[in-house]
Parts: C-alpha cells; sequence; structure tokens
C-alpha cells in the first residue's frame, strides 16, 4: 500500500506553488484589457485558465487537499491584487456608471449616496395684501396665490362693486383659503351668517383663522373667513337710451369677433366677458347689426362703453374704449368699425372687455363668436 506523502509548512513556499501562482498572474493579465470592454468574458476566461492550471499541476505533483487549499489561497490572492492594481480606466468608468464599485472584496459594495430633499407646499397662515400691477387680471392674481379668482372679490369690496375691473396700484385683500371675508356688523349672528354663505356654522367656527366656538358672541367689526361660502351675482347696470332710432336694420343673430388680439381673459363668476388683449387704437368692431343704446363715459368702471341693442334679446357691450366712433341711435351694420382698443376706466393694460347678454343677463361670448 502506497502511503501518501507528508506535506510540511514549507511545501506552501515552493517553487511549483509560485510557478501557479506565476502563471495565473499571467492570464490574468492577459486578460486585463478585455475586462474594461467585455467584464463577463474576461473574468470567466481568466478563472478557467487558472483552474486548469491548478489542476494540472496538482495531478502531476499528486498533491492532497492542504496542498490544495494552500495553493487556491495563493492564487486567490494574486488574483485579487491584479484585478485592484491592474484594471484601467476604462474598466473602472464602466463600473462607475453602474453607480458602485467594487474593492478587494467581491462581497462587499458601496453605494453612491444620491441627495433629494423634498420641501412641502406649505399652506399660508394668514391675510396677506397685494398690489395690482400693470397686465394683472383677476385670474392671474388669484392663480399665483392658489385660490379662486371669486375669492378675490369676495374678499375686497371695493372689487366686489366693480368685478373684474382693476386699477394699478389697487390693493387687494389676499385670504389663505377660498370663501368670504365678513365684516362682523350688530346684527350679525353664526347662523345668519352660515345661512347667507351657504356653508355650515361648523365650517365658520372650525376656522383656526377665527378663533371662536358657537358659543362666542361675534365682536362687532371683527373679520370673519368664511371657508367655502358664496355669494350671488348681481349684473352691473348702465342707463340705456330707449327712444326712436335712425333707421330699420336686421341682426343676423351670428356673433363675430369684435376685435384682433390675444384672449387674456376668459369668463368666470366675477368676469362675464371676455377681454381681448391688443394693441393701443386696434379697431373694434360690432359683432353683429344693431343700434347704439349706449355710447360714451361710465362711472362703474367701464371707462369709455359702447352697448348695441340687436334688437332680438342680445345686447353687446365694448368695454375700456379709447375713442367711440358712433352716437345713441345710430344703426350700425355687423363688423362696422365702432370704436378703438384703450385702458380707460378700471383697466391694467390695453384690452377689450367684450360682453354679450341674453335679456339683461351676461352670458359666454366664447358660446356664440365664429
Amino acid at each position: 500500500m502506497i502511503e501518501p506523502p507528508v506535506h510540511s509548512s514549507g511545501w506552501r513556499g515552493s517553487p511549483l506553488i509560485h510557478l501557479v501562482a506565476t502563471i495565473a498572474a499571467w492570464i490574468w493579465r492577459w486578460n486585463d484589457d478585455r475586462i474594461g470592454q467585455r467584464p463577463a468574458i474576461g473574468r470567466l476566461t481568466a478563472h478557467t485558465g487558472l483552474v486548469l492550471t491548478t489542476a494540472s499541476f496538482l495531478i502531476l505533483a499528486g498533491l492532497g487537499l492542504d496542498s490544495l487549499s494552500s495553493v487556491v489561497r495563493t492564487v486567490d490572492r494574486v488574483f485579487l491584487d491584479g484585478f485592484v492594481q491592474n484594471v484601467d480606466a476604462a474598466s473602472q468608468a464602466a463600473l462607475a456608471e453602474r453607480s458602485y464599485y467594487r474593492t478587494a472584496s467581491p462581497a462587499l459594495i458601496t453605494r453612491q449616496a444620491r441627495v433629494h430633499t423634498a420641501i412641502p407646499i406649505r399652506p399660508r397662515l394668514e391675510v396677506v395684501t397685494y398690489t395690482v400691477e400693470v397686465g394683472d387680471t383677476a385670474e392671474k392674481i388669484a392663480e399665483h396665490f392658489g385660490l379662486q379668482p371669486s375669492t378675490l372679490l369676495w374678499s375686497n369690496p371695493e372689487m366686489e362693486r366693480r368685478p373684474d375691473l382693476l386699477m394699478v396700484g389697487q390693493p387687494l385683500t389676499i385670504l389663505p383659503v377660498d370663501g368670504v371675508y365678513h365684516t362682523v356688523e350688530l346684527s350679525d349672528t353664526l347662523e345668519g351668517l352660515a345661512e347667507a354663505y351657504r356653508v355650515e356654522v361648523e365650517a365658520i367656527t372650525s376656522c383656526p383663522f377665527n378663533m371662536l366656538s358657537e358659543s362666542d358672541a361675534l365682536p362687532v367689526g371683527a373679520q370673519l373667513i368664511v371657508p367655502g361660502g358664496t355669494k350671488p351675482y348681481e349684473a352691473r347696470q348702465v342707463t340705456l337710451y330707449r327712444g326712436p332710432i335712425a333707421s330699420t336694420f336686421e341682426a343676423s343673430g351670428r356673433f363675430l369677433w369684435p376685435a384682433s388680439g390675444i384672449l387674456t381673459q376668459g369668463y368666470w363668476y366675477g368676469h362675464r366677458a371676455i377681454d381681448i388683449g391688443a394693441s393701443l387704437g386696434t379697431a373694434v368692431r360690432a359683432s353683429d347689426a344693431g343700434f347704439v343704446s349706449f355710447a360714451g363715459w361710465t362711472d362703474i368702471g367701464y371707462g369709455y362703453l359702447i352697448v348695441l341693442d340687436h334688437q332680438n334679446g342680445y345686447q353687446t357691450y365694448y368695454a375700456h374704449l379709447s375713442r367711440v366712433f358712433v352716437k345713441e341711435a345710430e344703426v350700425v351694420s355687423r363688423g362696422q368699425v365702432i370704436g378703438a382698443i384703450g385702458s380707460t376706466g378700471n383697466s391694467t393694460g390695453p384690452h377689450l372687455h367684450f360682453e354679450i347678454r341674453y335679456n339683461g343677463y351676461p352670458t359666454n361670448p366664447l358660446i356664440y363668436l365664429r
């Protein structure tokens, strides 16, 4: 019976082991330039070569398990040292793109930091004042503060009397939430305010800005926020001409765009009209045939205004004009020039404020315009 050879610690430092390590290092360097381009294939080739080389020398030398372990540890150390020291710039760039770097230990992965701080949108906690600037509209201001345009009306008495008709430099009260801003009067009660603004009493008392409870008396002169409150709409009226007209006419019932320009404000609760922005002096035309029931200056914010009565239930309003080319009782044809765009009255810039009313009530002009 042949006894297996006895291996001492001196065997681990024999020339055979060093030869195996040298061949392993040579195989790694041969694949070094392929790792950056095709890492998986390069590593597979290197490991395969090492395994085959080690197995060949073990078979030839008749080594036991103890020597095998020694060879594997030596080869692995040479392999890892070569990996760390010899990976070229292309390999490191490829690894960096995958957001981690492999260190000398294949089991350790260090991820790159990804710093991102989410800043939540916080609600305003107080009533603020805004000064109207050139080009402002109720819609633009409301959008800036995250409110409905109607909230601006119901928190600014001056603006409520002249809806949508702003003036540069005009101060506006801006609420932190949508609703009505009410100044308490002597006869006011919580139940009465809730009924008037179509909300529950709890909506008023639970609003943290009011600091009230249902048992509290309302202090006269105090200003309360009524969240979600609404008010009825009242159309502005001008004194219209009702006398005889110069001649007969027949309206088509179809409406032309009264001016060329840009739609700067649409139809909403407090703006029962459209605004067409254009250069000062741009021609304004009659949207349909009719007679002039008003032409001149107004004191309710319209500035110079023309009103056409089309004798079929419809009236059209042309406001903020710089010039008026027609007079009351005159009959005009569809498309006739009747005035020029301006910025008179309560206005923040040159535009035409255009209304279509049916039986005296403002309707959305965009439904009718062709």
